[in-house]
């Protein structure tokens, strides 16, 4: 999660400061075998207690815990298991995640020595006295849990990209188990799949149609050894949460040897968690920090810094639905991949200052008439500013202009206002250059540019945007529709933030 810089919620403090509540819950729901007991064919609660050995009072009141966060459903006295468990929580699902959990309290004994790390530096937690035995024990649980996420995360990947040809070949650097080849072989049969990990990482590669190629990938006769069995060849290169594990110094000389790799029309996907994604991925670099001598998850621009020093001249980013995202690079510009030119707007919007940016559909403006009431009723600066009303755009010529546009984006800010408009006008001219002829923006309050209005004139034409508000755009719906929190100043300390709007096509 990321907090906003609106949000000075108690009831987000509470979430996040008991947030490992449901997660032992969860945990002890399944050590204890709850879901297995209830399984597909749901039981009473004299049965499930009976099998996990729960007391009767105790049992009781766990199973109405269940019932009340969403992990059980009851009818009449049957308890069942809801759709999240039945999915996640149920040995055999094809989605489960109970080695994912089984793993993540070796992650928690980790997290607790953060202030060590940060005092000391990273790497400096590493046991040295870890045995053979343990590091196989704790590797194997990994590679599993590694799987179960990979099982969901592949589908994600595969589903955003464009239809691929018929043929080609795959080469997944830092394969793991092969899971993202699997599907994706599932999807396009006719395609080479080769896996290339550390040898004793691949074993656990066992379908027939997929080859491997051991290769440690810092060490660098085995990694020229990898180009030259593949140079120019591999149509799509994938790199699946693999340049967290490196640092700046290192991908760059790995994003240059896989440019060998590729064909001329060739993809790179890099897939990852990314600091500046969301909240997910700001976090995931301090779990780098804690897990890894020297990885981190990079920002986006770090990451395509990296892509253009290793020869890739064109870049473009999807959003995954569990928090990762994947950088498409290729050597050569292909029309084929689409890509959403939003949020490449999204990260230079946030680069710009603004603390949030969202798309929305220009469709689905709210317009309303008492929005332009309140403005002749009660704003100070009605009839005294060039891009107030009634010199403003008004609400019909606004819904007329939204008629003309497919996309577009919200943005949010903070004082000082000129600020705020400055950085408006600063991404309406990156648009226009990206070569978005119709970009526009329109901003949050009064224009700033000048104290009083002149008479006669507007003193800065090409610097005036008209308001939301002088356009009759109800602001509240259009912050909540994208997420963003807003509600009236009611105290001299409160948040303020104004609301901007980025037209695109």
């Amino acid at each position: 999660m990321k907090i906003s810089l609106s949000n000075g919620s108690y009831k987000t403090f509470c979430d996040i400061i008991s947030a490992y509540r449901m997660a032992e819950t969860v945990t002890r729901a399944v050590s204890l075998g709850i879901f297995e007991t209830v399984g597909n064919r749901g039981c009473a609660a004299e049965e499930i207690i009976a099998a996990t050995g729960m007391r009767a009072a105790e049992g009781e009141r766990f199973l109405t815990l269940l019932v009340n966060v969403g992990l059980l459903e009851k009818y009449a006295d049957i308890y069942c298991l809801s759709l999240f468990s039945r999915r996640y929580l149920l040995s055999g699902s094809e989605s489960g995640q109970l080695h994912v959990l089984e793993f993540e309290p070796l992650l928690i004994d980790k997290w607790r020595t953060l202030d060590a790390i940060l005092q000391h530096g990273q790497g400096s937690s590493f046991p040295d006295d870890q045995s053979q035995a343990a590091y196989r024990s704790r590797l194997s649980l990994f590679q599993k849990a590694m799987h179960e996420a990979a099982v969901i995360r592949a589908k994600e990947l595969w589903d955003a990209l464009p239809a691929m040809p018929e043929t080609g070949m795959i080469l997944d650097i830092g394969a793991g188990d092969g899971t993202y080849l699997r599907e994706f072989t599932e999807r396009y049969p006719r395609w080479q799949a080769v896996a290339c990990d550390l040898e004793d990482v691949l074993t656990e590669v066992t379908e027939p149609g997929i080859k491997t190629h051991a290769c440690n990938l810092l060490d660098q006769p085995d990694l020229d050894r990898l180009v030259a069995s593949y140079a120019d060849s591999a149509s799509i290169v994938l790199m699946s949460n693999l340049i967290h594990c490196y640092s700046p110094v290192e991908n760059e000389m790995l994003l240059g040897k896989v440019a060998g790799i590729l064909r001329r029309d060739g993809l790179l996907i890099v897939h990852d968690f990314f600091s500046d994604g969301n909240g997910f991925g700001a976090i995931y670099d301090a779990h780098m920090l804690l897990n890894t001598y020297n990885g981190r998850a990079y920002s986006f621009d770090d990451s395509i810094r990296m892509l253009n020093g290793a020869g890739f001249l064109h870049t473009g980013v999807i959003e995954l639905q569990s928090y990762s995202h994947a950088i498409l690079a290729e050597r050569e510009p292909c029309k084929t991949i689409a890509i959403d030119p939003l949020f490449a707007l999204r990260q230079k919007a946030l680069s710009l200052g603004f603390f949030e940016a969202a798309p929305v559909n220009p469709q689905e403006i709210s317009i309303e008439a008492w929005v332009d009431a309140k403005c002749r009723y009660g704003c100070m600066f009605y009839g005294k500013k060039w891009s107030c009303p009634p010199h403003s755009m008004g609400a019909e010529g606004f819904r007329e202009l939204l008629s003309c546009y497919s996309k577009a984006m919200v943005v949010a800010g903070q004082p000082p206002l000129r600020q705020f408009q400055h950085s408006l006008l600063e991404l309406e001219k990156h648009t226009f250059l990206q070569g978005f002829k119709k970009a526009l923006v329109f901003t949050g309050g009064p224009c700033s540019w000048c104290e009083n209005c002149a008479d006669e004139r507007c003193s800065f034409p090409e610097k005036r945007r008209p308001s939301l508000e002088s356009c009759g755009c109800d602001v509240f719906a259009l912050a909540q529709a994208c997420g963003i929190p807003l509600k009236p100043i009611e105290n001299s300390d409160d948040f303020v933030q104004y609301i901007g709007l980025l037209l695109v096509d």
